[in-house]
């Protein structure tokens, strides 16, 4: 250690150099990196919503999923609906403008082709906003996946914990070398993160900030050891030799914090949902690669800069805690027990608190025109009786607003009275979902009237030797019309304008066949107003997969948000159990090789996992779910960032209590460990706490929210519990 202590320091100028390298190179291929936003990705193997997913994409290899944009007009007059009609319709690349009104407000779903995202979608939506902004627009689309966190976010969450730094760092130049120093290691992440092959949305748009309030303290660690140095050695401005030294100290502090952190991190690789995967290995790494700069680029930014820090300094915020130590002191006999009694009720209150599995945004339109929720059932071909029977009774349902399918559109067999109304309504469905061309039939395609479609059966019946049943399908007939177009007997039965649209069809019913019915399965798509989330949605799904499994010959899947809302639901709390066993066993085991005794770990491990069940309990207190994927990161972070407090904590207390009493151990542990505690914990709760209340991806906002709270819960147990604990437990936890 004291040769890469000394190599460290007097070559600081070429390893600085070699890391600014590596930095720039991240940088560039940091833009490399693809992210996606689809959750489904990360959906475990045995997923039935994932083999599902995966036989789509097999046999519908040609599928597209038409984006769509809502648009509210409120208190719209009827020209001014018009008007909005015509303006939406007009537009670049719109397939389709469908209007309704409730009371005085009207809206407009908009259909394009291009799907989420891409280049022309983007610029459908500003197109809209600009044009109808003399209207009072609402725009919103129905993209799922998620949302970016405008970086005007990251910003007020760097000017806070700037903030933070300035009012508790001893010079006005040291939060700039500190952010500069995690800034480059963050870098080097997001540049790395080319070797995971892709990184989702959510580890995306969390990672830098989390890096950031993860491991600032290392860089505190070291700037406090090197003060130090300087001063028992007497040392002058930029000092290699102090350095060297506060390099050789300050070691084994960043490392056993950095280790624990990066403990509890690698413990979400082992969630069942493959996003923990993700997201923790790019936490950890990040968090490893902050250590690394830490140890070697910040000793030289801090020689460098040593002349300006020493002109900057000020006075450092001192927090009195004599109150506190006395409060510890007094309360030491009892608070065992009464700690104990807090964690069963809190174990029992966050048991009681509900869980979410889907988040959706504030959405104004919804309030008063509720979103559609859709379903996909994939089924065997073989099964598309049964499959009829149940899209027919879907129908009737009154949350359900549409069921496409192939056997219900294009493939139902109706007599020639039920026909003409089941045309229109299979070309209005179609004809805005094909790509636009002059082959395209018009929207006001002039359809056979009943008299004509009676003519039509017949003359199936006696081309084909006969039609018993008197029905044919709409695939049937168009292709009947269209492979005798050119019959002189069907003359008097369709017009020339007639004939020269439905030549036009065909291109239409191959698209949409393809569209539903594949080589071996066919899709039935079911629209519903149901919520993403609620009893009566995971009734309607259960009770889906249940009819499936009981009626169908072949291997169903559902496919959908609320589908996979569900199947977490029903493997989260054996998850969870998995997850923290797994992360409180190894924080565990990592404090007791620091302490060589199993109390002192056992009192840390229970005292964060008490808070974390406050957590959920708070949640849940302040009305709402906490959502699934919050809980468990929240166990994972909490348990291996926040014991760092109450390792440091303990560690003063006992040393001072070699040659102090318990009182007086106390009082000086409080003194030389609060700064610390709070700089830490403060990084951690304003950098997640200004990601949460920013207009944000909703499940990006609950889980900076949820951890923000996490550290909060935290830091008041090490405060005002941990002391006590010590103090109670003297005999045991102290070395004789």
């Amino acid at each position: 250690m004291k040769r890469f202590a000394d190599f460290t320091v007097y070559n600081r100028k070429y390893i600085l150099a070699v890391m600014l390298t590596v930095c720039v190179l991240c940088a560039f291929l940091a833009l490399c990196v693809p992210i996606n936003a689809n959750m489904t990705k990360y959906l475990p193997g045995d997923s039935s919503m994932k083999q599902g997913l995966d036989l789509m994409q097999e046999e519908f290899p040609d599928l597209t999923m038409p984006a769509t944009i809502r648009v509210m007009i409120p208190s719209a007059h009827e020209e001014e609906t018009e008007n909005v009609q015509a303006i939406l319709a007009d537009l670049p690349d719109v397939a389709q403008v469908v209007s309704k009104s409730e009371g005085q407000n009207t809206l407009f779903t908009v259909t394009t082709l291009y799907g989420y995202r891409t280049p022309e979608e983007l610029a459908l939506e500003h197109s809209i906003k600009e044009e109808l902004k003399s209207y009072g627009a609402i725009v919103r689309n129905d993209d799922t996946t998620g949302m970016e966190i405008p970086v005007f976010v990251f910003g007020l969450a760097t000017l806070i914990l700037l903030i933070v730094l300035f009012v508790l760092c001893a010079s006005w130049a040291e939060p700039f070398l500190f952010l500069a120093t995690i800034g480059i290691a963050i870098i080097m992440n997001m540049g790395t993160n080319l070797l995971l092959g892709s990184v989702s949305q959510t580890t995306y748009s969390m990672s830098a900030v989390l890096q950031l309030v993860l491991s600032m303290d290392y860089s505190i660690i070291l700037m406090n050891r090197y003060r130090q140095e300087k001063e028992r050695m007497n040392a002058g401005t930029s000092d290699p030799a102090a350095m060297s030294h506060a390099l050789l100290q300050a070691f084994p502090s960043i490392v056993s914090s950095g280790f624990t952190t990066l403990v509890g991190l690698t413990m979400l690789v082992f969630m069942h949902f493959k996003i923990g995967r993700d997201l923790g290995l790019v936490l950890a790494k990040g968090v490893f690669l902050s250590m690394v700069c830490v140890l070697t680029i910040l000793p030289a930014l801090i020689l460098y800069f040593d002349g300006a820090i020493e002109r900057t300094r000020k006075r450092v915020l001192y927090i009195h805690t004599d109150a506190l130590s006395v409060y510890s002191y007094l309360i030491r006999r009892v608070l065992p027990v009464c700690f104990a009694l807090f964690f069963v009720f809190t174990w029992y209150l966050q048991g009681k608190a509900g869980v979410s599995y889907a988040l959706q945004p504030d959405d104004p339109i919804a309030e008063i025109f509720p979103s559609e929720n859709p379903v996909v059932l994939l089924f065997p071909n073989e099964d598309e009786a049964q499959a009829l029977d149940l899209a027919l009774e879907l129908e009737g349902r009154e949350y359900v607003t549409s069921v496409y399918s192939y056997v219900s559109t294009l493939g139902r067999q109706l007599g020639p009275d039920e026909m003409a109304r089941h045309l229109s309504e299979v070309v209005s469905t179609f004809s805005g979902l094909l790509p636009a061309s002059e082959d395209t039939p018009e929207p006001d395609f002039a359809l056979p009237d009943e008299n004509t479609l009676r003519m039509l059966y017949s003359f199936y019946a006696l081309q084909s030797g006969g039609n018993e049943k008197g029905t044919l399908s709409p695939d049937e007939l168009f292709r009947f019309i269209l492979d005798n177009i050119d019959n002189p007997l069907l003359a008097p039965f369709i017009s020339k304008e007639q004939k020269e649209q439905l030549g036009r069809m065909e291109g239409l019913m191959d698209y949409a066949a393809s569209q539903l019915r594949g080589n071996s399965v066919s899709l039935m798509m079911i629209a519903t107003l149901l919520p993403v989330e609620s009893e009566e949605t995971e009734a309607f799904i259960r009770e889906l997969d249940s009819v499936c499994r009981e009626k169908f010959s072949g291997k169903c899947y559902l496919i959908g948000n609320s589908v996979m809302g569900v199947e977490m639901k029903d493997g989260f709390a054996r998850e969870q159990l998995m997850i923290t066993l797994l992360t409180a066993a190894a924080i565990f085991a990592v404090v007791a090789l620091t302490f060589r005794q199993l109390l002192i770990p056992l009192v840390l491990v229970l005292l964060v996992q008490c808070g974390v069940f406050l957590t959920i309990t708070t949640t849940r207190l302040m009305g709402y779910d906490m959502y699934y994927l919050a809980v468990v990161i929240v166990q994972c972070i909490l348990m291996g960032a926040t014991v760092d407090y109450g390792i440091l904590f303990t560690n003063y207390y006992r040393e001072l209590r070699k040659k102090l009493d318990i009182k007086e151990a106390l009082r000086e542990s409080y003194g030389r460990s609060m700064h610390t505690i709070l700089t830490s914990s403060l990084f951690m709760i304003f950098g997640t706490g200004a990601i949460a209340l920013s207009p944000a991806d909703p499940t990006i906002s609950e889980i900076c929210q949820s951890i923000s709270l996490g550290a909060v819960s935290a830091v008041l147990l090490v405060i005002f519990v941990l002391p006590g604990l010590l103090a109670g437990l003297d005999r045991f936890v102290v070395k004789r």
